[in-house]
C-alpha cells in the first residue's frame, strides 16, 4: 500500500472515530436525560461508524483482505480481535433486504420495536398462565436497549455497547497516534483551534455566570427596596391603629323651658 493510499485510509478511519465519539456522547446525554428516542437513535448511529471501522480493518471479502492486513500492520492490530465480528462489520450492508428477512422470520411471533428498559419487562409480554416462564428471543427484537446489561438490540442481534466502546477506544488511540505521526502540522493546527474554542467557551461561561450574579444582586436590591416601601406605607396605618381613642364628649343636657306666666 503506497503512502497516499494509506493517508486516505488513516484520514477516513480517524473521521469515523470522531463520528463514533459524537454518537456515544449523544447516547450518554440521552441516558442521563432518560430520553428513550435519543438512546435508540444514538445507539444505532454509534453502530454505523463502528461497522465502517471494523469493515476497513477486518474485511470479510477475500479481495479486500490484503488491505485489511496492511492496515492492521500499520496500527499493530491482531486479526483475532474482539471487534473482528462479521455481524458488526456487515450491519448496514443490504439494509432493506435484511429488514425484509427479519419480517419474514418473525411472522406469528411477539415482536418488539423501540423499547428501552430491562429485558425482564420484555419477557413478561410473552408470559401467560399456561407458560409463565416464556421469554422473547433476541430474534424477535427489532430495536431495543437494556440499561442493565448495556445490550443494544438491532434487527435480532444484541450488541454489547460497553464492550464496543472499550475496544474502539483502544483502536481509536492507535489510529490517532499514526495520524499524528503522518500529519504533525495538521494535528498542531487542530489542537490550537480546539484550545481556542475551549477558551471562548470558558469565557462565555464566565460572562454568563457574572451576568447571572449581577441579575441576582439587582433582583435582591429590588426586593429589598420593595419591602422598604411596603414597610413605609404600612407604618402610618399602624401608628393610627395604635393611637388611643379620645373619650367621646358627653351629650349636653337640654335646657328647661321657662314656665309660661299666668295672666292676671
Amino acid at each position: 500500500m503506497d503512502n497516499n493510499t494509506l493517508a486516505i485510509y488513516v484520514h477516513e478511519l480517524r473521521n469515523q472515530c470522531t463520528h463514533l465519539q459524537a454518537s456515544f456522547d449523544l447516547f450518554n446525554q440521552s441516558m442521563q436525560a432518560q430520553n428513550a428516542a435519543g438512546i435508540l437513535y444514538a445507539g444505532q448511529m454509534a453502530l454505523l461508524p463502528a461497522s465502517q471501522i471494523v469493515s476497513l480493518l477486518w474485511p470479510t471479502r477475500a479481495r479486500s483482505r490484503s488491505r485489511g492486513e496492511s492496515l492492521r500492520k500499520v496500527f499493530q492490530l491482531d486479526e483475532k480481535h474482539v471487534l473482528n465480528d462479521r455481524r458488526l462489520s456487515e450491519i448496514m450492508e443490504h439494509n432493506d433486504t435484511k429488514t425484509e428477512e427479519w419480517i419474514a422470520s418473525t411472522k406469528g411471533k411477539q415482536i418488539v420495536f423501540d423499547f428501552v428498559g430491562p429485558r425482564a419487562q420484555l419477557d413478561k409480554m410473552e408470559q401467560t398462565e399456561e407458560n409463565p416462564d416464556a421469554t422473547i428471543g433476541d430474534e424477535s427484537i427489532y430495536r431495543a436497549y437494556d440499561p442493565q446489561t448495556r445490550i443494544y438490540y438491532y434487527r435480532g442481534v444484541g450488541y454489547n455497547m460497553n464492550g464496543i466502546a472499550k475496544a474502539l477506544s483502544d483502536v481509536g488511540a492507535r489510529i490517532n497516534n499514526v495520524y499524528a505521526q503522518m500529519f504533525p502540522e495538521q494535528v498542531k493546527r487542530e489542537q490550537e483551534e480546539l484550545a481556542a474554542r475551549r477558551k471562548a467557551f470558558e469565557e462565555a461561561q464566565k460572562a454568563a455566570q457574572a451576568e447571572a450574579e449581577a441579575n441576582k444582586d439587582t433582583a435582591t436590591d429590588t426586593a429589598v427596596e420593595a419591602e422598604e416601601k411596603t414597610a413605609e406605607k404600612a407604618a402610618p396605618k399602624a401608628e393610627k391603629k395604635a393611637a388611643a381613642k379620645k373619650p367621646a364628649k358627653k351629650a349636653a343636657k337640654p335646657k328647661k323651658k321657662a314656665a309660661a306666666k299666668k295672666s292676671a
